[in-house]
């Protein structure tokens, strides 16, 4: 039994049922094998919840470096992650925002700070392709690269927060690119 298939069990109950019903009993279940053998994998939910949020970081950070090499310039390599991450948000069903949701219902410090490392390397990555876009002459000057990629990424939380609080009845990619076309004209340099 891998830590992978642990996590991707976890990942699919909290997609089709919610993350409430993310239990150990559960995803022992799912995967064919007892409690006890899960157990000795995890200790806790919170120990499959921290693999999970490493698997939400491996996968934002992820979205950036596809993004890097489908694009040759930091405005390009930005609408691309921003892309492949939406893209995969679809296809997740949005998972990674009702694993942060659970965590933060949890109330523990240790998956909240772990948690917090996620998103502010996902936002630093964000804010060092605008800090090349800045560079390169392509982005505005006068744009604080730190408070934009916070901006863009509350963004896309608040977006996916709407579809899947509406029971996922829109699509996220089309109502995606109509928000970054806006946010991409506040920040592009017009010189």
């Amino acid at each position: 039994m891998r830590r992978r298939q642990i996590a991707d069990a976890a990942r699919t109950i909290a997609v089709k049922y919610g993350s409430e019903h993310m239990t150990v009993r559960r995803i022992a279940k799912d995967i064919g094998v007892s409690e006890g053998a899960l157990y000795r994998h995890f200790k806790s939910k919170r120990d499959i919840l921290s693999l999970m949020v490493e698997r939400i970081e491996e996968d934002l950070v992820g979205d950036i470096e596809k993004g890097s090499a489908a694009a040759s310039t930091p405005l390009g390599v930005l609408d691309s992650s921003l892309r492949n991450h939406v893209s995969a948000i679809q296809q997740r069903r949005g998972v990674s925002f009702q694993v942060i949701a659970e965590i933060i219902s949890l109330g523990d410090k240790k998956l909240s700070r772990q948690s917090s490392e996620a998103v502010n390397a996902y936002t630093g990555r964000i804010r060092d392709i605008l800090c090349a876009g800045i560079d390169a002459g392509e982005i505005r000057k006068d744009l604080d690269p730190e408070k934009a990629a916070i901006l863009i990424a509350a963004a896309l939380q608040g977006l996916v927060s709407r579809w899947a609080l509406g029971n996922y009845d829109f699509d996220l990619e089309k109502e995606y690119l109509s928000a970054w076309l806006l946010l991409r004209e506040a920040i592009v340099c017009r010189e």
